[in-house]
């Protein structure tokens, strides 16, 4: 019965590269409501920024913890490439919640990651290495299918305004090609053990979901419109509708408890050098523009 749980050996299609790459995002002249114009799904963003400074650390260490029982080298390549790409958007992303501290939110950029730490704290004290490097599976599959709401419909991205699109661009395409590593490397240490892997999903996802909307509904407050029913309104149902973030998101997410998932079973190796062509004709505009 138990070998039937388990996740079918796979690996990072050959056509990926996850190699790590310093953007030096300077963003400028950013409107308050960056995505559409439409405050709760511009502060949920901005929330989700606030943990990935010391989260996407908290993955890297993780990782790194049972990187010794990778023994082929593509392997050990792809360990180093998700190690490189999670430091730069930890970099990246401190940048962009900087941006936020000096536009008006400062007590909400730095009480929120101060508040990250603190649970990050909590989890490396709390779980043993292998639940953390289960947690961290578990997380990036949250993140790869965010990834595929924003990339796999153009329109999503357009929504997203010129001065930060890029960031969310990029991380969302990296997201995309490290998204299997440390999952990869927890079916080793584990044997593939399935309820190693699931156990840590539910509460690993509670807690970024009241995470979120804890400050989701601080950033709302601090512009006055935590108290507009129909703002808030608008904007939940902007989540739930078709082709929204929630909606999109939440059967993605139960695909993880499959028996025998892996997470390249939803194969989109074939459009991501489509979407990094695009990303670096969008960055030679922005510094053509620049200059």
């Amino acid at each position: 019965m138990w070998n039937l749980l388990r996740s079918t050996i796979k690996s990072t299609p050959g056509t990926v590269s996850i190699i790590p790459q310093r953007m030096n995002f300077d963003f400028k002249n950013t409107p308050k409501h960056w995505f559409d114009n439409e405050p709760v799904q511009t502060h949920l963003m901005n929330a989700l920024s606030l943990t990935f400074p010391d989260g996407e650390r908290f993955f890297v260490d993780s990782v790194r913890h049972f990187r010794n029982i990778a023994t082929s080298k593509k392997q050990q390549q792809e360990i180093s490439g998700f190690i490189g790409q999670e430091a730069m958007h930890s970099l990246e992303h401190d940048t962009f919640n900087k941006m936020l501290a000096a536009t008006g939110y400062k007590e909400e950029a730095e009480g929120g990651q101060n508040l990250a730490q603190k649970i990050i704290a909590g989890g490396r004290k709390r779980l043993s290495h292998k639940e953390q490097l289960a947690a961290t599976a578990a997380l990036e599959h949250i993140t790869a299918i965010m990834a595929q709401w924003l990339l796999s419909d153009p329109s999503v991205l357009e929504k997203i305004d010129p001065s930060v699109r890029q960031l969310w661009f990029w991380h969302a395409i990296e997201e995309t090609e490290h998204k299997a590593v440390a999952f990869d490397l927890l079916q080793q240490v584990t044997d593939g053990d399935y309820l190693t892997r699931v156990r840590v999903m539910a509460p690993a996802t509670w807690f970024l979901m009241l995470y979120c909307f804890v400050y989701t509904g601080a950033f709302l407050k601090k512009d006055g419109l935590h108290n507009k029913p129909l703002v808030i309104a608008k904007g939940l149902w902007q989540l739930a509708k078709p082709g929204g973030l929630f909606a999109s998101v939440v059967p993605a997410w139960f695909q993880y408890f499959k028996p025998g998932f892996h997470p390249w079973d939803d194969d989109d190796s074939a459009e991501i050098s489509q979407w990094r062509a695009s990303l670096t004709e969008a960055m030679a505009t922005l510094q053509a523009e620049a200059a």
